[in-house]
């Protein structure tokens, strides 16, 4: 991938993380008088309420992919870090490292939750509850990646399209 195509791929990147975050923000306005969210307030939701939390955890599904499977890469790539042959665990622990992700534990264990909660069972009510509430709690995490990535990047004179 030449210059021009990194860059135009780090800026799509940023767009679509950005849309991400502005349609969860969003979601948590419809959804904040019920934050944290409690077992007892769950059976009071509405239709709407649910619908407003599956689209929170739906864009914050595809904005941890977006991050993890495409920003991450090209970040390290646009730095000239070697990415190919890297497990993801390496590719976390140097963003780690460049501050750009506060931990790579806490990452994985976000990734986790959000796969934990991504099925609806009745019988893990209390897990998906406390799971969701944590989702919310970490919006401002993907807010601060995306800054802190245009930081570096910037940082080491590379200017997006």
């Amino acid at each position: 991938m030449n210059n021009t195509e990194l860059r135009d791929s780090l800026g799509n990147a940023f767009e679509t993380g950005y849309l991400h975050l502005k349609r969860m923000d969003f979601a948590t306005s419809k959804v904040k008088n019920f934050l944290p969210i409690t077992r007892d307030n769950y059976y009071s939701l509405d239709e709407d309420a649910i619908g407003f939390l599956d689209q929170y955890i739906f864009r914050f599904s595809k904005a941890q992919d977006l991050i993890g499977s495409r920003l991450f890469p090209l970040t390290l790539q646009a730095l000239a870090e070697p990415v190919e042959d890297k497990a993801f665990i390496d590719v976390l622990n140097r963003l780690e490292k460049l501050n750009i992700i506060d931990s790579a534990t806490s990452w994985i264990e976000l990734r986790k939750i959000r796969n934990d909660i991504a099925h609806e069972y009745p019988s893990n009510l209390n897990e998906r509850i406390e799971g969701i509430n944590i989702l919310f709690e970490n919006l401002t995490t993907f807010r601060q990646i995306l800054d802190r990535c245009s930081q570096v990047l910037v940082e080491h004179g590379i200017k997006l399209n």
